[in-house]
């Protein structure tokens, strides 16, 4: 099958892989969090120079530079775009810092109800959140849990995210994406970028490996999307470049030949019959990848013995539960709503002679 076909959303549940990125984070997280003697991740175990939650991050980052990038060649409307990413990333983002900050920081801290609401951490925490300069504090929660500088350490990787939304936005308002030459020499340079030991490319970044790869990631996805009639998805291509992983495992290739081998194999997968019925009817991936950190907290906040299998049970299924209704009552809504309103500002902007018809 093409990747073009493949792209259509009757013909992938690439929403069962995000779900399960999300659920990757939680088990990753929970030997930070929930740290016990003898136990570790197994992935990590593996590999040496990555783990679990990080690799799932990179899946997202992937995922969404296929997706969104296809999504922005098939329609080109820059006016919808920003809406549904603005609409799809913010309303269930500041949802949950509101909830985590108003009742799970006035329940939690060990300050007093004055001293807390008195406190500029608690406001600075919704603001600083909502601008993408993510704070990962609030006054006296968590702080004798065994990773206690952090209510939501998931959140680092939005304004990443968000970056990634912006450069794509600016490389079709500019016309990158109107020469797929050009578009994949530009999303090549990003995707070598760590190869090069150099910030010649985004030189504010802080390196390290778990950032590394984000931005290659997004445009590897991305320069899929601008093949996507030329790649043909096949278990060939999967098992391909998992022995090319495996020759070149002691390289500094290897990173990239894991994470092609993963995405691959997802792509493939995702395609087959069994798991195709296997749709969710709900996109619950973001709301359990926002909720799963501040669930692994307290879960550990009440139960700091009960060691990593129960605080992944018990936080996969809690923030698959809390995932479901993020869903149900914010994320479709604001989606919908964000869909309206691009066409409604499209279609005024039409009436005024802004754009063209």
């Amino acid at each position: 099958m093409k990747l073009s076909e493949l792209l259509r959303k009757e013909n992938n549940n690439i929403d069962l892989f995000r779900v399960i990125a999300a659920v990757m984070v939680i088990y990753g997280h929970s030997y930070a969090i929930s740290p016990e003697g003898g136990k570790f991740d197994l992935i990590g175990g593996l590999i040496g120079y990555d783990y679990s939650g990080s690799i799932a991050v990179k899946i997202f980052f992937f995922l969404s530079g296929l997706v969104v990038t296809n999504s922005l060649l098939n329609n080109g409307d820059l006016i919808r775009f920003f809406m549904s990413r603005v609409f799809r990333i913010w309303p269930a983002l500041i949802l949950s810092s509101v909830l985590t900050a108003f009742v799970i920081g006035l329940i939690l801290t060990s300050y007093s109800i004055a001293e807390y609401f008195s406190n500029k951490e608690v406001y600075s925490y919704i603001f600083k959140i909502s601008v993408m300069n993510i704070q990962f504090t609030l006054p006296g929660v968590f702080y004798n849990n065994p990773y206690p500088n952090a209510v939501n350490g998931s959140l680092w990787t939005i304004p990443y995210e968000v970056l990634a939304y912006v450069l794509l936005f600016v490389f079709h308002a500019i016309g990158v994406l109107s020469s797929r030459k050009l578009s994949v020499a530009i999303f090549a340079v990003i995707l070598i970028a760590p190869l090069l030991n150099s910030k010649a490319i985004f030189p504010w970044i802080v390196s390290n490996h778990e950032v590394d790869f984000l931005s290659p990631c997004f445009a590897f996805g991305a320069i899929l999307a601008l093949n996507k009639d030329l790649v043909v998805m096949r278990f060939s291509l999967c098992a391909g470049f998992f022995v090319l992983y495996f020759l070149f495992s002691d390289t500094i290739y290897a990173p990239y030949l894991l994470y092609a081998s993963i995405f691959f194999f997802i792509l493939y997968v995702s395609s087959r019959s069994l798991f195709l019925k296997l749709k969710p009817k709900a996109d619950i991936s973001y709301g359990v990848y926002l909720w799963g950190f501040p669930v692994q907290q307290i879960m550990v906040y009440y139960f700091s013995g009960q060691g990593v299998l129960f605080n992944q049970v018990t936080s996969i299924l809690a923030s698959l539960a809390l995932g479901y209704l993020s869903w149900h009552l914010c994320e479709k809504h604001f989606i919908k709503y964000g869909s309206n309103l691009s066409t409604f500002v499209k279609g005024r902007l039409q009436t005024l002679g802004a754009i063209p018809h």
